[in-house]
């Protein structure tokens, strides 16, 4: 039995059109794609709603190939064009900033902890 094809939206592994198609049984809610890849069968939202957004064979086929030679889409707005970067007004620089502590230094620190809490509960201890 052939499964209906509701449409197609572009693989973007392997440049073909991947046909999405409505799932069945325990997964009729959800769409499923098929491609060279193999089958699509994601259930996350994002995925489901990229598949959803399915068009026309030919409108798929024209995608890819504006894709493969590197022409941008109609629909698509222009880059803008890069102007200089703003200067950044009150920002700390690199070198006032504080250096992270090290691994020798943060045992150090514990082993100190360590032997002055020790020394403090074995004075209560023998106090108690």
């Amino acid at each position: 039995m052939e499964k209906e094809i509701l449409g197609y939206i572009t693989c973007r592994t392997c440049m073909t059109p991947k046909a999405i198609m409505q799932g069945s049984g325990k997964r009729e809610k959800y769409v499923y794609g098929r491609c060279e890849c193999g089958v699509d069968n994601r259930t996350g939202s994002a995925a489901q709603s990229k598949m959803k957004g399915f068009k026309s064979l030919a409108d798929i086929e024209l995608e890819i190939e504006t894709i493969k030679n590197g022409k941008p889409k109609l629909n698509e707005p222009k880059p803008e064009p890069q102007t200089e970067p703003k200067p950044v007004v009150n920002q700390p620089q690199p070198d006032s900033e504080p250096k992270p502590m090290g691994t020798a230094a943060c045992v150090g620190i514990g082993a100190v902890a360590g032997f002055v809490l020790g020394g403090v509960f074995k004075v209560l201890k023998a106090v108690a």
